[in-house]
């Protein structure tokens, strides 16, 4: 394998090619044993108060012993102080629609469609319910990597929604309300084998929203890239570029995480170079919070094997605060970012 078969491309709209269907955010099941499949949101909360989670399953379904599914969840005050719902379940647990978003793992689930989702997560000490609400469509793109058997899918149902509920300790409750982001993933390659890592993010302002993800391959991938950015308003995709020459991701302040020792850029800057639009916005790390160790579920003697002689691979959060200027159609507006990014780190 030597090539990444990506489509480089730029628009003002969304592409027909990557407009979001129900189907898209369902159930892809696969009897392959690198087959995983996530559905994931995130908000910032108007108190400054972060909260993610996660719906997952991986491995080879018609094994069901050998799956792996599960439910995470953070939430994180605005001092800094994190509370985690983190479960497993067996495969007999999971039950999911492959029509359109109704995943339950347990007593936990996910469902609705791009206008409107339900959240719930729990353990035996907290519980998370949140209703997403959104009128901005999304898109679907997809990479393949060597030749179309190896795959990975990216669905972005709700670039930017309206995030409301509550989050429940056994001493409070907590009430929710800020803006929020969902989307759903799938790939069936070792992401080990040809992943060496990736930065992805959403960063809001009041009334702009810019997702973007840099992922950078190994040498035996030629280390190529894809580089997906989009532009939101209020309303609507105004900005899309999958072209690598079109913008770019500077990282500096590099430090080590005293935790997982990943390296952690204290500054970013995202620019954007296109014919009408330009953006630069300039971000500073705040926190870094729901560190993954991506091995966390292998057998002890493979886990060791692997850290010691292939990767050591980890998710790291972050969230930054910021400020920017976009430029588009001969307008300029000054941008107040809040940004949740994270690096997920294989070599």
């Amino acid at each position: 394998m030597s090539k990444v078969i990506y489509q480089e491309q730029s628009s003002r709209q969304i592409p027909q090619s990557m407009v979001v269907q129900p189907s898209h955010d369902a159930w892809h099941p696969h009897n392959d044993r690198y087959y995983i499949e996530w559905w994931y949101f995130d908000l910032v909360a108007d108190d400054g108060t972060l909260v993610r989670g996660q719906f997952f399953v991986a491995g080879d379904i018609s094994r069901p012993k050998k799956v792996i599914t599960g439910v995470r969840a953070s939430y994180v005050r605005s001092d800094g102080t994190e509370i985690r719902i983190e479960r497993r379940f067996p495969f007999a647990s999971f039950k999911a629609s492959t029509e359109v978003c109704d995943v339950r793992i347990g007593p936990n689930f996910i469902r609705g469609d791009p206008s409107h989702y339900q959240v719930h997560i729990e353990d035996t000490d907290a519980a998370l319910d949140l209703d997403l609400n959104s009128r901005i469509l999304g898109t679907v793109s997809h990479s393949c990597f060597g030749d179309e058997s190896k795959y990975m899918y990216w669905v972005v149902p709700q670039p930017r929604c309206r995030a409301r509920g509550t989050f429940r300790t056994k001493g409070e409750t907590c009430g929710i309300e800020g803006i929020g982001y969902r989307d759903h993933n799938w790939l069936n390659f070792a992401p080990m084998d040809i992943l060496s890592h990736w930065d992805w993010g959403i960063v809001y302002d009041d009334e702009y929203t810019i997702i973007f993800a840099d992922i950078v391959t190994t040498p035996r991938m030629n280390g190529d890239e894809v580089k997906p950015i989009m532009v939101y308003d209020s309303e609507r995709l105004i900005y899309l570029t999958t072209e690598r020459t079109k913008w770019s991701l500077a990282k500096a302040d590099i430090r080590p995480d005293p935790v997982n020792r990943v390296g952690v850029p204290h500054r970013n800057v995202l620019s954007i170079k296109g014919e009408d639009v330009s953006l630069e916005v300039n971000l500073e790390l705040q926190s870094v919070f729901q560190r993954i160790d991506l091995l966390a579920d292998f057998n002890p003697v493979i886990r060791f094997l692997i850290r010691t002689f292939k990767a050591k691979p980890t998710i790291t959060s972050f969230f930054s605060r910021g400020s920017g200027r976009l430029s588009c159609d001969g307008r300029e507006r000054t941008l107040n970012c809040r940004a949740v990014h994270e690096l997920v780190k294989n070599h």
